[in-house]
């Protein structure tokens, strides 16, 4: 990972430790002969911890991964982080924009259900989530925050790389395709190194970690801690400087 990206990984992992000092940590419950760990407030600021800690372990992760050219594997964490950014967007608005809603009470009940509890023992059954659709997820966040953008385009955006993503989610033909190539044509098993692919991936990983510290500022926002939101932005300035932002490039065709 190169060091400006290193360096905003290190500084949401900073900041994600002061908002995660600001709550009551979880707590230990008895499971089985031994115990789980779970927040016992179900709450807002939980859930965005939460969510911070998976979108960070994600970047993280994707350094791995793109270290030793496994870029289909990378992208599918892409797509994880787009949701997870969408989530913490539609979770914060609760705060920043007092723009709660049916949907945030609808989506803190999916998130905390725990099958762990609620599966009755000897069952196969486990009860499916009430999960809010994505669509409204979208479209309460653009609405709540996207001052002066056209909703319908960028709900129509947010989707098509959404759908461009899920490809290497689900396998289809077209992305797994983009593993095969090279002289002679075949297809690559044990990673993509010294390919164009593994520059697309690492110019998608840069894009990535930029939305992380939008979504980490947006987090700090949440809590109200309005010194981390200085430092978080002065980052930002510093990481635009050095990269710029636009959005990320479209999977390609070829290896």
């Amino acid at each position: 990972m190169p060091s400006l990206q290193a360096e905003a990984v290190e500084a949401m992992s900073r900041a994600f430790r002061q908002m995660e000092a600001n709550i009551a940590p979880p707590a230990q419950r008895p499971f089985r002969n031994s115990f789980i760990h779970r927040y016992e407030n179900k709450g807002i600021h939980e859930a965005l911890l939460q969510k911070l800690a998976r979108y960070i372990s994600g970047l993280n992760a994707v350094a791995v991964l793109l270290m030793t050219g496994y870029v289909q594997e990378a992208n599918v964490i892409f797509r994880t982080l787009d949701e997870i950014q969408e989530d913490i967007f539609f979770l914060a608005s609760a705060e920043t924009n007092d723009a709660r809603t049916k949907h945030h009470a609808q989506y803190l009940e999916a998130f905390y259900s725990d099958p762990v509890f609620s599966h009755v023992e000897g069952s196969q059954y486990i009860p499916k989530p009430n999960l809010v659709p994505r669509k409204k997820i979208r479209a309460h966040t653009m609405n709540a925050m996207g001052q002066g953008i056209n909703v319908s385009k960028a709900l129509s955006a947010s989707e098509s790389v959404g759908t461009a993503y899920s490809g290497y989610v689900h396998a289809a033909s077209e992305n797994i395709m983009e593993m095969y190539g090279g002289d002679p044509p075949r297809f690559h098993l044990t990673g993509m190194r010294g390919t164009p692919r593994a520059t697309e991936g690492a110019n998608s990983a840069e894009f990535y970690i930029y939305r992380g510290l939008m979504a980490t500022t947006v987090v700090a926002k949440a809590f109200g801690d309005a010194a981390l939101v200085k430092t978080l932005y002065e980052f930002m300035a510093q990481y635009e400087s050095a990269n710029g932002h636009a959005s990320p490039p479209a999977p390609g065709k070829s290896v």
